[in-house]
């Protein structure tokens, strides 16, 4: 593969997962030094094992980015590691299915609490510092699972259906506020791996 992201460092939350697995498998072929974030730590370095025995780059760190201050030691490690942040992708979601009626409020709250909150404190955290420190460089900042509708109406996915929409809003906002900063950000359909790659080579 090109390595066309050669020296770059890129992090992948929700990595654990079959989307975000592939997605930084992709982006370590293509030459980056992946950070492969799960919350849960198995997954996690299983993906890193694996990117590592391919011959590439690729550092398990575990967090819940529904915590904040997780996320920020997500962010330090990776900067204490390889000394710069140049992409992020927000891959990890949680998707639970329930209808309207009988959904748990928890399971609610839960979904938007990763899939909204945790976005925010990831695009918050990670544009502070490539707006501080990326000069000339910039970033990519790519957002999962907010591009478009799915293809047929599905009962049970209202939490769902609502952090996307939100997710959708904010990265218009993130879009129109980061973009003076170098900083390119925008939102996929989560089963555009091959996109992501292209989207991050472009900017």
């Amino acid at each position: 593969m090109n390595r066309t992201l050669e020296n770059k460092v890129a992090i992948v939350t929700g990595a654990g997962g079959e989307t975000g697995s592939i997605i930084a498998r992709i982006l370590a072929g293509a030459g980056a030094r992946v950070i492969v974030n799960d919350i849960n730590p198995d997954r996690a370095e299983r993906i890193a094992v694996q990117i590592r025995e391919e011959g590439y780059e690729a550092l398990a760190i575990t967090a819940d980015i529904a915590n904040r201050f997780q996320c920020v030691n997500l962010i330090e490690s990776t900067r204490e590691q390889w000394g710069r942040i140049d992409i992020l992708v927000n891959n990890a979601q949680v998707r639970p299915r329930a209808p309207i009626l009988k959904m748990d409020e928890w399971a609610w709250q839960r979904c938007l609490d990763v899939n909204l909150k945790g976005a925010f404190f990831m695009c918050q955290l990670v544009g502070r510092v490539m707006a501080d420190e990326n000069q000339e460089r910039g970033g990519t900042i790519i957002n999962l699972g907010a591009a478009s509708d799915d293809d047929a109406p599905q009962t049970g996915l209202a939490a769902f259906a609502a952090s996307r929409a939100g997710l959708l809003a904010f990265t218009d906002q993130c879009a129109r506020e980061f973009t003076p900063l170098g900083i390119h950000v925008c939102a996929v359909d989560p089963g555009t791996a091959d996109e992501v790659l292209r989207l991050c080579c472009d900017s």
